[in-house]
């Protein structure tokens, strides 16, 4: 990925395959109360930029371990997913919070909560 490829807009098949597969079945632990997950993930941008970092750098320890260094899995759990995913996940203020019942559409920074409907 190089600079022109951001802000992304859409994920790409690679992270699909990643966020779908090795990252549900392996790597985030089963949902709690505090926690929201949105099956429609790939339409909230922010979680499509921290799920590709994370995708980055899974991909990067894989290839150093290929390279025959030992593979940092601590360092990745610690620094990597144990930061990115309660930012996504974190029902108060992860990237799904408002989809508790169903998916809600991403709103922009800029938008009050008044005009949202919430109350100030």
């Amino acid at each position: 990925m190089n600079a022109d490829d951001l802000p992304l807009t859409e994920p790409s098949a690679e992270l699909v395959a990643f966020v779908n597969g090795t990252l549900l079945d392996f790597l985030a632990p089963a949902g709690s109360a505090d926690t929201r997950w949105c099956p429609q993930w790939a339409e909230h941008p922010d979680a499509v930029h921290r799920l590709t970092a994370i995708r980055d750098e899974w991909n990067l320890m894989l290839a150093a371990a290929e390279d025959g260094a030992l593979p940092a899995l601590h360092t990745f759990l610690r620094d990597v997913l144990d930061y990115h995913l309660p930012l996504l996940v974190d029902q108060q203020r992860g990237s799904f919070r408002e989809c508790g019942y169903g998916h809600k559409p991403r709103q922009r920074l800029d938008v009050s909560r008044e005009t949202r409907g919430g109350s100030a």
